[in-house]
């Protein structure tokens, strides 16, 4: 009854447009919903439901900012065995968790959950797949050993940071096998139903989702680490960051999702409210094309990477919400370079673009899509590519039009980003430095034996203090040799209400952890 008249009471907030105070056991938040498609872990792919559908399920393993690091730590997993030769693992299920509705959570639920993503084989399933997992091999390698045992094995002996963190992300939450099954549609294993409603062990239920206008969830009170504090989540769908910035200052929402730079800024020096910022799971770079004319020479590559100002790109263009960082393994993970060996040098560049026999400079096509930030760097990277000579002509596309024509190795210049999907530095080495992977390096058209090798054999590395030698190596190598500059890696940042609490640990890790449970009043 309590949890009816609570729910009650926030529809009706919502509905007067939060005339009354939000509830001390509630949080609003006022979020751009256009991006959630589905809240099935095997289906959601995107970043925001991605967070959601965390909190919905229970993973193996959970994904938590530990001492600066993103780390796999065991969750339903409650420990876990490999064999000598790397490749299975046998997972002991942490015994008396139940699902929201009081199912058992046990190895049946387990190896249904799995062999559902690779059955179903939407958009996450090649996570499981890059282990040597598919539908065509499921009923070898995943296995029910006894009720709370499970085994799976893997094609290879991947470094075990690159198992646990892909099975701590969304689309190893777990799922009630019964409830997927009693909704069963034409073989969709419960995916329509899944879709707005939820069958996991996490710390919330999916209550309600109307569509572009408001998504409820609620507290389970049979989450085995304890109900959280917080007992309902109110996402209201607000499009404009102008709308979220005034329900925000009004007291509407507790938590502005997209804020401006700007907007953002203006809440600093306010006692009512809090600003909180996290280093992104991404990098914002600029590329060329190793096969392509003058870049075909490393000291044209090296020359345009002398010629960036990335100091004044951090400041003007993002507002300061970024991280200035190189390499291509991010801030928070394991084998991050700090070292930061290039900075604008005009005289340097030249000097470069002439010992290459470019003493005059050439003209390139700089590509870039339509969002505003991305023009305003690629404005920035043109006028700074002036100053050595280089004309570079921008061309705006949408961005489905420019990463196709980039995956044809088609395009000569580019300013893009890069969002990364499980926390191990394997996930960024193959696409920067492995053209055999058909990623990024490819697609600019690296073709470098010796980095390809070594970020290949760093994924295979089971002693980690090696592993993190391997990757300084082969950033380092990077620098000096790629087509990759890193502009930045990004900040998130939100602006919240004072009284709410917490929320700088929720967000630690976003957009690869974010735990609801750390939130309170």
């Amino acid at each position: 009854m309590r949890m009816f008249l609570l729910l009650t009471l926030s529809f009706l907030v919502v509905m007067v447009g939060f005339s009354a105070s939000i509830p001390t056991d509630t949080v609003v938040i006022g979020m751009n919903t256009g991006i959630f498609i589905s809240f099935d872990p095997a289906v959601c792919y995107e970043v925001e439901p991605s967070i959601m559908v965390m909190n919905i399920y229970s993973d193996l393993f959970k994904l938590q900012e530990i001492n600066g690091t993103i780390q796999a730590i065991p969750e339903l997993a409650e420990s876990y065995d490999i064999s000598q030769d790397g490749k299975t693992w046998t997972f002991h299920i942490r015994k008396g968790v139940s699902f929201a509705n009081g199912d058992p959570l046990n190895a049946d639920a387990v190896v249904y959950s799995v062999k559902r993503v690779l059955q179903l084989k939407k958009s996450p399933v090649w996570l499981f797949e890059s282990l040597g997992l598919n539908s065509d091999n499921m009923n070898e390698t995943v296995k029910k050993i006894d009720d709370y045992t499970v085994q799976i094995r893997m094609d290879k002996s991947y470094a075990p940071n690159i198992v646990m963190s892909i099975f701590a992300e969304s689309w190893g939450g777990i799922v009630d096998p019964k409830v997927a099954q009693s909704h069963d549609v034409s073989g969709d294993m419960g995916s329509t139903y899944l879709a707005d409603h939820s069958a996991g062990a996490g710390p919330y239920v999916l209550k309600s989702w109307q569509r572009n206008s408001m998504i409820v969830l609620v507290a389970n009170e049979k989450y085995w680490r304890g109900a959280p504090k917080i007992k309902t989540i109110i996402i209201r769908d607000m499009p404009e960051s102008t709308d979220q910035q005034l329900s925000l200052k009004r007291g509407d929402i507790d938590i502005a999702w997209n804020l401006t730079p700007e907007q953002v800024n203006s809440l600093k020096g306010n006692s009512d409210f809090n600003v909180i910022s996290v280093p992104a799971q991404s990098n914002e770079y600029l590329a060329v094309n190793a096969g392509w004319g003058p870049f075909k020479d490393v000291r044209v590559r090296q020359a345009v990477k002398y010629a960036i100002d990335y100091d004044s790109i951090i400041q003007n263009i993002v507002g300061g919400y970024a991280i200035k960082v190189e390499g291509f393994i991010p801030y928070g993970y394991l084998g991050y370079v700090s070292s930061m060996p290039f900075e604008q040098n005009i005289a340097k560049a030249k000097q470069l673009l002439a010992d290459a026999g470019y003493a005059n400079g050439f003209e390139v096509e700089l590509v870039t899509n339509t969002t505003e930030r991305r023009r305003n760097e690629a404005i920035a990277i043109q006028a700074d590519l002036a100053k050595i000579g280089i004309k570079a002509n921008i061309t705006i596309m949408q961005a489905s039009q420019m990463y196709t024509k980039m995956r044809e190795q088609g395009i000569q210049m580019i300013v893009a980003g890069w969002g990364i999907d499980f926390p191990d530095p394997d996930a960024l080495a193959k696409p920067f430095a492995d053209y055999k992977v058909k990623q990024l390096a490819w697609r600019m058209m690296w073709y470098d034996d010796h980095a390809a090798d070594l970020a290949e054999a760093a994924g295979f590395e089971l002693d980690q203090s090696k592993r993190i030698e391997m990757y300084n190596d082969l950033t380092n190598y990077w620098f000096e040799n790629g087509p990759f500059a890193i502009l930045y890696q990004p900040l998130n940042y939100w602006g919240t209400r004072s009284e709410l609490k917490g929320f700088d640990q929720t967000a630690k890790g976003y957009s690869l952890a974010f735990d609801l449970t750390k939130m309170y009043k």
